[in-house]
């Protein structure tokens, strides 16, 4: 087994090692095991499988400090830390995972610009679907950074998911498929459009200051 010394490292070994691999995710209960058939948990049980993937590699990653915020992992190389997100969706449909709380993510980012900086590690899957075969294959594995998979959508100036006329998370463009935004600086102004259009009574602190804080980071 190599020593991965970076995260480009740790993207090729894992792109080489894990394309066109199929898996199947079983249960067994009441001593009778069965292939769980059914897709909408793969994309949970990918992602909570990778960071075992990483330790096996002898990659030096932990959880981040709290599990409900971004991101999900802090890896080590060289002394070097980065900020790093599993994300795992069915290949055959657009991306449907949440990147981050939207208000939460702009907290984190003003205390802690370079968050913005964070890697992402998807996989796209396929559920098996000749009616025969269970299970699913990884297709894809990516390395990607925020901007690189988000963009604009036809309501907001990035996708969002919206709760009760108030935006909940921040959502993937179909980043596979279609454009993301070019760069950082796209996604900090998408961004700042955004919150505002729906500020926050629990931030102490503007769109304005969140754009000046974040920018040149």
């Amino acid at each position: 087994m190599p020593l991965i010394t970076s995260i480009e490292e740790l993207f090729q070994y894992t792109k080489q090692h894990l394309e066109g691999k199929q898996g199947n995710i079983t249960i067994n209960f009441a001593n009778h095991p069965i292939v769980y058939s059914g897709n909408d948990i793969i994309g949970n049980s990918l992602q909570e499988w990778l960071p075992s993937w990483f330790t096996y590699l002898n990659v030096d990653i932990i959880p981040g400090t709290h599990t409900q915020e971004f991101p999900d992992f802090i890896a080590n190389f060289n002394e070097k830390k980065y900020d790093v997100e599993v994300k795992a969706w069915n290949y055959n449909n657009g991306p449907a995972f949440d990147i981050a709380n939207f208000h939460s993510f702009i907290n984190q980012t003003y205390l802690s610009p370079s968050k913005l900086n964070a890697y992402f590690i998807i996989l796209g899957y396929k559920p098996a679907n000749d009616g025969f075969s269970k299970g699913f294959t990884v297709e894809k594995v990516y390395l990607k950074r925020i901007w690189e998979i988000t963009n604009k959508s036809k309501k907001y100036p990035i996708g969002l998911q919206i709760k009760r006329d108030s935006p909940y998370a921040i959502r993937p463009c179909a980043f596979h498929r279609k454009e993301s935004f070019k760069n950082r600086e796209e996604f900090i102004e998408a961004i700042y459009e955004a919150f505002k259009m729906f500020p926050s009574p629990f931030l102490n602190f503007t769109a304005e200051e969140w754009k000046i804080q974040v920018q040149g980071y």
